[in-house]
């Protein structure tokens, strides 16, 4: 009945192990996925922001050459707050990004380490679990053994009952055994 337990347990956390490393394999390839497309961003951002950056600044000079005929430096000024708060918005972006990336890895990691530790306390489990197993088996074999070769000198001896009692037919030629010889050998039956 144990085994049966032990066996039911054994399949449980196989299969606990099975769908755990089946979710961190697809924990795995998200993160990679990520990773590859946060990297393919990074490798894009500075060149986005050079050509934005080109961009606006041919807008600006425009913009000055025209705001300096017209006579209007107000709105040269509020572009250029804007072109700032612009710049700000881009670079918290990208630090917030890098701080994602961050996440991602510290979580990976840790998730890393929690396979490795049930694996670790489940081969520990199994190890055990074998190890309690063959002592006990071994003990109960070993009992066993002792109670058969009773029975087979009982079977071998010509004992009965008599009113109840046990009673053997001795053999007085026997050797004595005991501190002052009160046991003899039973004698075989025919």
């Amino acid at each position: 009945m144990d085994t049966d337990r032990i066996a039911d347990l054994v399949a449980s956390v196989s299969a606990l192990m099975e769908r755990f490393e089946r979710r961190t394999q697809q924990i795995e390839g998200s993160l990679q996925a990520a990773h590859r497309q946060l990297h393919e961003l990074s490798q894009q951002l500075p060149e986005t922001l050079r050509r934005a950056a080109d961009t606006e600044m041919q807008h600006l000079r425009g913009s000055v050459v025209s705001a300096v005929d017209a006579g209007i430096g107000q709105s040269v000024s509020i572009y250029q707050t804007r072109l700032e708060t612009s710049g700000q918005d881009v670079r918290q972006a990208s630090h917030a990004l890098a701080a994602q990336i961050h996440a991602a890895r510290t979580l990976h990691r840790h998730l890393l380490w929690k396979v490795v530790g049930v694996c670790l306390a489940s081969l520990a489990l199994l190890v055990l679990g074998g190890g309690w197993l063959s002592s006990h088996y071994y003990d109960e074999i070993r009992r066993h053994q002792l109670s058969a070769q009773l029975l087979k000198a009982y079977d071998a001896a010509d004992v009965t009952l008599c009113d109840g009692r046990l009673c053997a037919n001795i053999d007085p030629k026997g050797e004595a055994f005991g501190d002052e010889d009160q046991y003899r050998p039973v004698r075989d039956r025919p």
